[in-house]
């Protein structure tokens, strides 16, 4: 997959959840001149895309549009169009933060669906009934395909999303009895667990989860759920090693380039490239080149130089982690919960 970042302006950049938002660190050190990715930029970057196979594949699996808030991009449905000859499969990640469906960047999104991309949102239940109630209806309208992000700062939070998701989608008919039961699901599991375990690890609440599927496909309608953990950001834009629900476990992602496969890029708007899912404040230094200024060659060279440091920046993460020392920096700059 390919993680396009169209857009680093984010509408709730003013407010708490974004402190504890996994693209809270990239609002913090681009210029309000850089925040709006431009279509001649988008076409750049598709060409070069073309040109690299590895990175043409991860287009033919996915892009993914992110930010930031990719609907607060003007020139959206422009730089849709670009990437949409690149992948079949093109989809959208948005707050759904948008005050009504009159406004310019519902407008945006209107578009995009119609155009056979697929869009996305994360679930705030500040702002739930308010605003994204009333766009989910439309947008169950206009695709048969959805993901709901939720990010939770306690398990009993996710409780809470989990049920309001289930409360809405009893409200839309049949069709989505088959979404209903997988949030069902889902929530009588964390019920449970919360019950037996109230204080229960992150490698307990995973092993209690593990045979609750995420998806269902039935009915003509696919529906995914993706449940985050909070993290606590500072103001340097550093994430802290523990998760806000698990805050006695040291969280560790597991990371593939060490050894040898690429399943995801992540690509800003100004080009710089990053070999993981670090779509915000993981912050791992070894980059793959840039997309908009360097040659396909160059990039080819950088991601072995990169990959080599990542081959050794994860063991010594993991020597840290073993020896009592997790979150020590290491010299080859992957984040110290990478291994």
């Amino acid at each position: 997959m390919l993680n396009i970042f169209v857009e680093a302006n984010c509408n709730r950049y003013v407010r708490d959840e974004c402190t504890y938002c996994h693209v809270y660190e990239p609002l913090m050190k681009i210029d309000r001149s850089d925040w709006h990715l431009l279509p001649e930029q988008a076409q750049l970057m598709a060409d070069k895309i073309k040109q690299i196979d590895l990175f043409h594949q991860l287009a033919q699996n996915e892009i993914n549009f992110t930010g930031g808030e990719p609907s607060q991009n003007p020139q959206l449905v422009e730089i849709f169009h670009i990437f949409r000859k690149l992948s079949p499969n093109v989809r959208l990640h948005t707050n759904l933060d948008i005050q009504s469906n009159t406004h310019s960047r519902w407008l945006r999104l209107v578009e995009i669906m119609k155009l056979q991309g697929r869009v996305d949102f994360t679930l705030y239940p500040t702002v739930w009934e308010s605003r994204q109630k009333p766009l989910l209806q439309e947008i169950l309208g206009l695709q048969n395909e959805l993901i709901v992000n939720m990010i939770f700062e306690q398990v009993p939070d996710l409780l809470t999303q989990l049920e309001t998701m289930t409360v809405f989608f009893k409200e839309q008919g049949v069709k989505f009895h088959p979404t209903v039961t997988l949030l069902e699901k889902h929530s009588e599991k964390i019920e449970a667990l919360i019950q037996e375990k109230p204080n229960c690890s992150e490698a307990e609440f995973n092993q209690y989860m593990s045979d609750v599927e995420s998806y269902t496909t039935v009915g003509g309608f696919t529906f995914g759920v993706n449940m985050i953990l909070g993290f606590v950001v500072d103001e340097r834009g550093e994430r802290a090693m523990v998760s806000q629900p698990f805050p006695k476990d040291v969280n560790t992602l597991e990371c593939t380039i060490p050894r040898g496969t690429i399943e995801i890029m992540t690509v800003q708007q100004t080009g710089e490239m990053t070999p993981c899912c670090d779509v915000g404040n993981l912050k791992c230094q070894p980059k793959f080149g840039n997309l908009l200024t360097d040659s396909p060659d160059a990039i080819m060279r950088q991601i072995e130089i990169s990959r080599q440091k990542m081959v050794t920046g994860t063991a010594r993460n993991i020597q840290n982690i073993q020896n009592g020392k997790p979150g020590e920096p290491v010299e080859e700059g992957i984040p110290p919960y990478c291994v």
